[in-house]
């Protein structure tokens, strides 16, 4: 008996880690797959004030990212490229990439990274830091993936976005 309860708890054990296994560290998100997303405003590198109810319709990936961090920059040099070759005319895509006051980083030395590397993507400057603190981000690059609801689709830390399930999925195109 006490074999046949071992062999039940080993199988259990193995389906559930056939299942897909997601970073420890989202739990300490503020969303989790599956929430709403409050509305939030922030202004983009250029001045604009921007809401993200304004994308209600869209998926809307929102990256939160540094100019010194390693991983960040890897992942933009991707973004970049991917931003321009399939999402840039998409209208059912919005990318939010959210900087912030993080260590060395000030609203002109991001101004100053985003021109000097030709980035396109809207960029937006976090200032007070209010949206990090309202989705309690910690680590970077950390990434949420919208849906044309609002709910949190996909959630991805310091992998890079294009590690996301919408985005592999789609790297054919739409």
């Amino acid at each position: 008996m006490k074999k046949v309860l071992l062999a039940v708890a080993l199988l259990s054990m193995s389906l559930v880690s056939l299942g897909e296994e997601r970073d420890i560290r989202e739990k300490k998100l503020t969303y989790q797959i599956g929430d709403k997303v409050d509305n939030f405003e922030i202004k983009s590198l250029d001045g604009k004030k921007v809401q993200l109810n304004e994308f209600i319709g869209k998926k809307v990936l929102i990256n939160f990212t540094t100019t010194w961090c390693p991983d960040c920059q890897r992942e933009k040099a991707i973004m970049e490229p991917d931003y321009q070759e399939r999402f840039k005319d998409n209208p059912n895509v919005e990318f939010m990439v959210i900087h912030g006051p993080f260590k060395s980083d000030n609203f002109e030395i991001v101004q100053k990274y985003v021109k000097d590397n030709k980035f396109t993507f809207p960029s937006y400057y976090d200032s007070d830091k209010a949206v990090m603190r309202q989705f309690n981000v910690v680590n970077i690059p950390t990434n949420f993936l919208i849906d044309e609801n609002g709910i949190v689709e996909d959630i991805n830390i310091e992998d890079g976005y294009q590690d996301m399930k919408f985005f592999k999925k789609n790297s054919g195109g739409f």
